[in-house]
């Protein structure tokens, strides 16, 4: 049978053009047949970009260290062991003109104060206490002081924070 120079060209054009939509299944585990039911069309959340990572924190520590014979104190914040956070303390207790500086309160992710009764004492006693913000370190601290120092009220003198840092 002869064809037509003119029918071979649309025949052969038709074979060209897609008559509907077609769907390869070309995300599929390895091993899998394309066309089984666990493979996905290529284009859908299999093939995008996978999403970020979940943002990880690194957690710090703070400290205090104090002489109470020369009644200084040192503090750190923002320290990435408890080792450091303690030697920084001293450090800085010791720069401050102590000799016997100690560490008194370590603290890790967390805020802490320094309290002490309001009216001058020759004999009293500072308190030093953590708490998730200086808010609730403050009244745990003037509860305590206040407790330590036969009743006198108290005020937080002085608080710091050692929060967690973002790493990613």
């Amino acid at each position: 049978m002869k064809m037509n120079h003119a029918v071979r060209l649309v025949l052969s054009t038709a074979l060209l053009v897609p008559v509907g939509v077609v769907s390869a299944q070309t995300a599929c585990p390895q091993g899998v047949t394309p066309g089984s039911s666990v493979c996905l069309p290529t284009g859908t959340a299999a093939t995008q970009n996978p999403a970020p990572p979940a943002p990880r924190w690194r957690s710090t520590w703070g400290a205090f260290a104090n002489d109470s014979q020369v009644a200084v104190t040192g503090s750190s914040s923002g320290q990435l062991t408890r080792w450091g956070a303690n030697r920084a303390a001293t450090a800085k207790c010791k720069s401050m003109g102590g000799r016997e500086c100690k560490v008194v309160l370590a603290f890790k992710n967390q805020c802490a104060v320094v309290a002490e009764p309001i009216e001058d004492r020759p004999i009293y006693n500072v308190t030093y206490k953590p708490g998730l913000t200086v808010e609730e370190a403050s009244r745990t601290a003037l509860t305590e002081c206040a407790n330590t120092n036969q009743g006198h009220a108290c005020k937080v003198i002085f608080s710091i924070c050692s929060n967690p840092v973002l790493v990613n």
